[in-house]
């Protein structure tokens, strides 16, 4: 019992100190690639804080789990945008949000949601299917970019044509060591949770009570650890950026990556069965959507 009380301290340690490596990196990245933080969080931390759900996807498509594959990632979906939120709110007690990024991405993951559910009904994902879930993340990637210009997009004409490839190679040696440092705080909070659930065990938690805390925090301990770095480093916009991506990713990229590597079979009753839920859970996010952007105008993040 002391060699997982002293895992899960290693675990927490590793996964605060490579959290300020990840966010450090990433906005290095976005100050030498003149990119907003909040399009790095959409795209580079989503991406790295997301790998454990990608992998899981491909895992438990290829072993013929599926509904681990869509049930982790649906679920990590509305984890984000829920529970993390409101861990992140309560602990920093205001979170700056731009508007216009709240209800842009999230109502498109809200609609990517109501697509999983959709596609689920029949009680199957086939590869086709996974494979357009996929592209759609990158198509709905362009699609925030060109609707949400990147910030320092008025002052690019100043910038000397000579040092872009430099900025270039920087910003991408900045955005891989930022995924590095992302894995490793993966890797850790994988320790944190097995390290968790040992100990539980041995001091005789029930089982119900220990499970329901390690999927609905263990799973999202990466997201929360950086975010909560960012926001105390003056990022929100980073952590918001990487909140809403890895809904979007894990409605879309994640949801369907299993799935297009193997076509998978889903409980045809248990998804039936959750049409209303399926329903709600998209009302749910819906209503997060307009939630925090009400928060952001009265926190001055309405732009």
């Amino acid at each position: 019992m002391l060699l997982w009380i002293l895992g899960f301290v290693v675990g927490m340690t590793i996964t605060a100190l490579g959290s300020r490596r990840a966010v450090s990196s990433a906005l290095a990245a976005s100050e030498v690639t003149n990119i907003s933080p909040g399009l790095i969080g959409l795209t580079v931390v989503a991406i790295g804080t997301d790998l454990p759900e990608i992998a899981n996807s491909i895992v438990a498509a290829l072993t013929g789990h599926g509904d681990v594959a869509v049930g982790d990632s649906a679920g990590s979906a509305m984890t984000q945008v829920t529970l993390v939120l409101a861990l992140l709110c309560f602990a920093t007690r205001s979170v700056r949000a731009d508007r216009r990024t709240v209800l842009l991405v999230g109502g498109l993951t809200a609609a990517a949601l109501f697509i999983d559910a959709a596609l689920v009904q029949d009680g199957s994902l086939s590869r086709i299917e996974g494979l357009a879930l996929v592209v759609g993340w990158f198509a709905l990637i362009i699609l925030v970019q060109r609707l949400l210009p990147m910030k320092g997009a008025a002052k690019q004409e100043q910038i000397d044509p000579s040092r872009t490839p430099h900025s270039r190679r920087s910003g991408l040696r900045h955005s891989l060591k930022a995924i590095g440092w992302l894995l490793i705080v993966a890797g850790a909070a994988m320790l944190v949770v097995r390290s968790f659930v040992e100990v539980t065990e041995t001091v005789g938690v029930p089982e119900l009570f220990a499970s329901a805390i390690v999927l609905s925090i263990g799973t999202s301990l990466p997201e929360l650890v950086v975010d909560w770095t960012a926001i105390r480093r003056g990022a929100a916009a980073l952590a918001i950026g990487d909140l809403f991506g890895s809904s979007l990713l894990d409605a879309t990229l994640a949801f369907g990556i299993g799935p297009a590597v193997r076509a998978i079979s889903v409980s045809g009753d248990l998804w039936r069965g959750g049409g209303g839920a399926n329903c709600r859970n998209d009302m749910t996010t819906r209503h997060t959507v307009r939630h925090m952007s009400n928060n952001a105008r009265r926190c001055g993040g309405t732009r």
